[in-house]
């Protein structure tokens, strides 16, 4: 694409790094794509290669773009922004025009800890389910959640499969326990290896972090679950809330 358009005035890393953005805005390069590399816009525009990787720094700086090492830059996912981190993954997505789907990594189990046991309100000899999840969006991998369920709830809970299906609706439809109010906490931390890793992440890049533990009407212990958002795609919102 030409970038004649832009003015003349501007840094040539600049008009480089506008006519890129100009190419995601009209849909021409779109989420997910390969993005030229350094030496193709070395090639293309007859710059030096610091201009070229400083026009594709600009574009990751801006969260536009995003790199994965040893493979290259690519058009980043819209910014998915004011995600309450309460309610369902599934249906957040759907509402926002984004497909949602998911990859189980672990859906097991186990004896847990007597933290989980407490925020469960199990005794140290009931079990729970324990499920990691990595979530999507349109394909893309934008959180890591893993979440604790009491196994006396959910008899048979194992059978599911829960990467075609939302949990929340299982858990309403299937066992009459719908999640209707939560407790969460939320904070910013930085990916470590194994979340880097999962997410396509660089390690220490800033990331999101929502626990929550959902009830149902009764006041029963739906779950417990941390999630991990990638910070580069993630705004939380909590909404306004009554107090006191």
């Amino acid at each position: 694409m030409s970038i004649q358009s832009s003015s003349t005035r501007a840094p040539m890393y600049f008009r480089i790094q506008q006519g890129i953005l100009l190419q995601i805005q009209q849909g021409m390069l779109k989420p997910g794509q390969q993005l030229p590399t350094e030496s193709d816009l070395v090639q293309q525009y007859q710059v030096s290669r610091i201009t070229a990787k400083r026009a594709l720094d600009e574009l990751v700086r801006q969260g536009v773009a995003f790199r994965q090492q040893g493979r290259g830059t690519f058009v980043a996912q819209t910014r998915i922004r004011e995600i309450s981190g309460f309610g369902s993954f599934t249906e957040d997505m759907l509402s926002r025009g984004l497909v949602p789907s998911s990859q189980v990594l672990l859906f097991e189990e186990v004896q847990p800890d007597k933290e989980i046991q407490e925020k469960l309100q199990i005794s140290p000899n009931e079990h729970a389910y324990i499920l990691k999840r990595l979530r999507l969006a349109n394909g893309e991998k934008v959180a890591f959640e893993t979440t604790y369920l009491p196994c006396r709830f959910y008899p048979g809970l194992l059978l599911e499969d829960l990467a075609k299906k939302s949990l929340y609706t299982i858990l309403s439809e299937k066992y009459q326990m719908t999640p209707t109010w939560a407790d969460a906490e939320m904070e910013a931390a930085s990916a470590n290896k194994e979340e880097a890793g999962l997410l396509n992440l660089e390690i220490g890049k800033p990331v999101l972090i929502a626990r929550r533990v959902t009830f149902s009407a009764n006041y029963d212990v739906v779950e417990v679950a941390t999630s991990i958002y990638r910070g580069d795609l993630f705004t939380f919102y909590s909404g306004r809330q009554l107090i006191g």
